[in-house]
């Protein structure tokens, strides 16, 4: 896979290999119906006083939950665009290619972290599993979900050093240069 700028300014990328593309396509779920365990770590309440956990699931939750909706059906509208590369002629390669508008990466910032911390939750992950160098095992549930956390982390850190990359250009007077 590669991560370029597009034409536009986007964050594209390209050669995406099937396996990733079936990743990238997962993060349009819904976590807390594919991982109702995980989901627990995402809004956790906020105390043990009854009261202000009654407040918080009447008033706070719901509205917490439909902001994660929203933002994640932008990532749902910008992976429908995703594309195998024989569909877009200019670029050469193989897999598929995806482009991110800008505008959009908050909310797969957003979103990719959510997916992230209920895969640690409802795998039991430790620090320890999340530092690990070595070679994962594929053939179990558990080492193709910490490949999934670590490829949406790659995935963020893409993102996060493109929209620092465009702030540092926007505070230069848009040329990228230091005045």
């Amino acid at each position: 896979m590669i991560f370029e700028l597009s034409n536009k300014g986007n964050p594209f990328f390209s050669n995406i290999h099937p396996l990733l593309a079936g990743l990238l396509q997962a993060a349009a779920m819904d976590p807390w119906e594919r991982y109702p365990e995980g989901t627990a770590r995402l809004l956790p309440p906020p105390g043990g006083d009854e009261e202000l956990l009654l407040d918080w699931q009447e008033l706070v939750q719901p509205e917490l939950r439909h902001h994660f909706d929203l933002e994640r059906s932008l990532v749902a509208e910008d992976l429908a665009e995703m594309h195998e590369v024989h569909e877009v002629k200019q670029k050469k390669g193989e897999g598929w290619s995806l482009e991110i508008p800008m505008d959009h990466a908050d909310a797969w910032l957003t979103t990719l972290n959510a997916l992230r911390l209920a895969l640690v939750e409802e795998h039991g992950f430790t620090e320890g599993d999340l530092s690990r160098n070595d070679a994962l095992d594929f053939s179990s549930e558990r080492g193709l979900a910490l490949m999934q956390v670590n490829f949406y982390a790659f995935v963020q850190e893409c993102l996060l050093q493109t929209m620092e990359s465009t702030e540092g250009e926007e505070s230069d007077g848009g040329d990228g240069k230091e005045a």
